[in-house]
């Protein structure tokens, strides 16, 4: 499931994946985000949504933006403002330094692999944003989990185990999926 829906994402040409994450930028600045409230985003990997203009927008609309960063203990958020320098973070990320201020987040923009009409999600099997929000949830936090795709990463049914958090919402460049 994972291979064939990251083929068709990289089957989208250049047009049709900027276009699209315009549009998914769009959307995401025009959900019903609470003032202020922390928001973590991603950069795009390989063929991933480009979120820039929806970071730049948050950030313009005072919501602190922070990007995930692999450490030891997992993913934290590091707040990004736009035009902040970048420093590479392997697996072809970048994100912010080590100086750069942790966030705790209310809303989890996610990249995937996969996703169904369900709200279940496939990421890329490492279980590292699983594991984030088992411990956010932990900590007696419940981010709001929107999944961040292009319409083509569709699947008719993700197997969900016990340990998959269902997505609040999943945005694609076509639709906004809103789930109980």
């Amino acid at each position: 499931m994972r291979k064939l829906a990251l083929a068709r994402r990289d089957g989208l040409d250049a047009v049709a994946r900027a276009d699209g994450s315009a549009a998914i930028s769009a959307a995401v600045l025009e959900l019903d985000l609470k003032p202020g409230c922390a928001v973590s985003a991603f950069l795009p990997i390989l063929s991933e949504v480009d979120l820039g203009e929806a970071i730049a927008g948050l950030d313009g609309r005072g919501h602190p933006v922070g990007l995930p960063i692999m450490v030891e203990s997992g993913l934290v958020f590091r707040r990004v403002r736009p035009g902040d320098d970048l420093v590479p973070l392997g697996f072809g990320t970048r994100g912010p330094g080590p100086a750069a201020p942790e966030i705790v987040p209310d809303v989890l923009l996610m990249p995937l692999t996969a996703f169904d009409r369900r709200g279940g999600r496939v990421g890329y099997g490492r279980g590292f944003y699983d594991r984030a929000v088992a411990a956010l949830r932990a900590a007696g936090r419940f981010p709001r989990l929107i999944g961040i795709a292009f319409s083509v990463q569709e699947v008719a049914a993700v197997p969900m185990e016990p340990h998959d958090a269902p997505l609040d919402m999943i945005v694609t460049e076509r639709d906004v999926f809103r789930f109980a």
